[in-house]
């Protein structure tokens, strides 16, 4: 170790002199402030004077005897405590202060007011932060009362039985002691009275309550969020029934004179209630054999859905000629229809008659036209080189086209002549009309085309043959001759 030269342990010895001792009460004295802070601190998770604490408010209906110093919780954890109350209107507002471990609070928290613990008496505040998703709220921030609650008091839930409902639970205590008593004075016993009947029937409720289990298991669902369907549709269906208190109210009044009326015939519902027995008794094999049947009944389900899915169509056509006869069915239209039927009856027979009568007189007309005239107009007519191959009935509708087409040129303002003068063999040509004129033309014109076949004789005409078995006319022409 170097030693200090003399002069210089000389001055540290000096200095060492002059220094003050530290002051014991001081040294205490900081020690317990910088304590007390802490332990204020482990607890309070503030320090005071230096932040100012976090207050609320919260709107309620009834604050019922909440009181300065009741904790605020959170999932059961104090993280503050009510510093007071104070009207607010038709309302009290409650204030409280919350800790560091209570923040941060969301607008839209809510309060709710609880029994504490049957040691601790009294009530807290149930404060519930808000969601994530909502702003936080600030210091000074009131929760309105619409997001506030408060517990049932006694006196409450006594004034609920008002005189109407004091009477409706007196004669469900009435019916309950008529159904379990026995009948008369008799003496109770298992065979004759409710309360034995009862105890007799519990033995039979354990397929009941396994079947019960069965169906309470089967209402949590099969997947998430089942049950929170199911009770949604439970509220809808409360709240329909709330807002419809006449007709609830109806729906009791029935039931009560129901259940007044089975009591009143406990006899014949006793023999029911047997009666059902049995046929539950009986019920397995039956379901066995419907379980059975199930699956051909899916088969022809199966089956029967292209039909159904067809059948729209059809049934609302059914529908619209159901609807369409109706009307003509109707009153206004029933009596015009009888009489048109009337009419149809009573002449019908008379005409029906006639038509016996003249049906075999037009039979040989009719077999004469569908043997002999109705083949020679489908026949055609051979011409030669100038033949159509049409039949003739359309060479005739051709033929009345023409002359409508060709009488405007034969009028007195036209200019053709033409001269027919071909009747049997007696022709007269243009050569001879042109020589009675005068002329000279050498080119005779002879005769028309198809020529003509023959004139018809006596014996032709057969009147005492019928038409069916006279042969058919022949049609063939000669062609040998020129014709214009």
């Amino acid at each position: 170790m170097i030693g200090l030269p003399g002069r210089a342990r000389g001055r540290r010895t000096r200095g060492a002199q002059r220094r003050k001792p530290v002051n014991p009460l001081a040294v205490a004295a900081i020690v317990i402030v910088v304590a007390g802070l802490g332990t204020y601190w482990a607890f309070a998770r503030s320090l005071p004077f230096l932040s100012s604490p976090f207050t609320m408010y919260a709107v309620v209906r009834d604050s019922v005897d909440i009181i300065p110093g009741s904790p605020v919780r959170i999932a059961g954890i104090d993280v503050g405590s009510v510093t007071g109350t104070q009207p607010d209107g038709g309302f009290t507002k409650i204030a409280f202060t919350l800790n560091s471990n209570g923040l941060p609070v969301h607008t839209d928290a809510t309060a709710t007011i609880r029994d504490r613990l049957f040691l601790e008496g009294g009530y807290y505040v149930a404060l519930n932060p808000g969601s994530p998703s909502a702003p936080a709220a600030r210091s000074g921030y009131t929760i309105p009362v619409s997001n506030t609650a408060y517990p049932v008091q006694f006196y409450q839930v006594l004034s609920t039985f008002n005189l109407a409902a004091r009477q409706s639970l007196e004669n469900t205590l009435t019916n309950l002691n008529t159904g379990f008593a026995p009948p008369g004075n008799s003496a109770p016993t298992e065979a004759n009275s409710g309360a034995g009947g009862l105890k007799a029937t519990i033995p039979q409720l354990t397929p009941t309550l396994k079947d019960i289990a069965w169906v309470t298991q089967a209402l949590r669902g099969t997947q998430p969020g089942d049950l929170e369907r199911l009770l949604a549709y439970g509220s809808d269906v409360t709240s329909t029934l709330a807002a419809n208190s006449m007709q609830l109210s109806a729906l009791v009044t029935g039931l009560d004179r129901t259940s007044g009326a089975l009591a009143s015939t406990d006899g014949s519902l006793e023999q029911s209630i047997a009666g059902l027995d049995r046929t539950l008794r009986v019920a397995p094999p039956a379901m066995s054999a419907v379980d059975r049947a199930l699956p051909p009944l899916t088969h022809l389900a199966v089956v029967l859905d292209p039909s159904l899915r067809l059948a729209p169509p059809i049934v609302a056509g059914l529908t619209h000629a159901v609807v369409k006869l109706a009307s003509v069915l109707a009153p206004a239209e029933r009596v015009r229809l009888i009489k048109s039927l009337r009419t149809t009856f009573v002449s019908f027979p008379k005409t029906v008659h006639e038509m016996g009568v003249l049906f075999p007189i037009t039979k040989g007309v009719t077999d004469c036209l569908r043997t002999h005239v109705t083949p020679i107009l489908k026949r055609t007519v051979p011409d030669g080189s100038l033949s159509t191959g049409a039949p003739v009935w359309l060479d005739f509708v051709h033929l009345l086209s023409g002359l409508t087409n060709a009488v405007q040129d034969f009028d007195g303002n036209g200019y053709w002549i033409r001269v027919i003068g071909a009747v049997g063999n007696n022709t007269l040509t243009v050569t001879k009309l042109w020589s009675l004129l005068g002329g000279s033309h050498k080119q005779p014109y002879n005769g028309a085309r198809p020529n003509w076949v023959g004139d018809l004789t006596a014996s032709d005409f057969r009147p005492d043959v019928p038409c069916t078995s006279q042969p058919l006319p022949s049609l063939a022409a000669s062609t040998s001759g020129r014709g214009h």
